[in-house]
């Protein structure tokens, strides 16, 4: 009963405060959309943005790899905890518990192997760049119609 009459309550001060606001003028500062940020221009960020090296791709690989080994250990974690309760079947009766700890695992599981392939094609294509800087050379993709090397790598 109590519960219904706090329902009652919030609903009916909102209803009042939604009378009171519209009441007032809206000035620009109250308008929803002026906190919003514009969208930054895409043409002009990627002109201002340095290229892509070989050092920068490995470091994210890095990162990657940080990441996937992270998400594999909570999914070790869940899988370990679905097994106790598979031990225990008074805990989980109907093993609904068992089943969505068993879910967050196996998404933590593939979002794993998906950093770890993304890791695995920054790592490369580092590779590549560092070697082609390391002979003085500039990679294919960046040179234009003409021939002539731009500043933007392809990455």
């Amino acid at each position: 009963m109590r519960a219904i009459a706090y329902i009652l309550v919030g609903v009916f001060g909102g209803m009042g405060m939604m009378t009171v606001y519209q009441g007032v003028e809206q000035n620009d500062s109250m308008a929803p959309v002026s906190y919003a940020m514009s969208a930054p221009d895409p043409i002009s960020e990627m002109e201002d943005e340095k290229p892509w090296t070989g050092e920068d791709l490995l470091e994210m690989a890095q990162l990657y790899d940080r990441q996937a080994d992270e998400l594999q250990s909570e999914a070790v974690r869940l899988e370990q905890r679905a097994i106790s309760l598979a031990e225990k079947p008074y805990m989980d009766p109907k093993g609904f518990t068992r089943t969505g700890w068993m879910l967050i695992a196996t998404s933590r599981w593939k979002s794993a192997k998906e950093l770890r392939e993304m890791a695995a094609m920054h790592r490369s294509e580092g590779q590549r760049l560092l070697a082609l800087e390391k002979n003085g050379e500039i990679p294919t993709e960046n040179r234009d119609k003409d021939g002539n090397s731009s500043q933007k790598h392809g990455t």
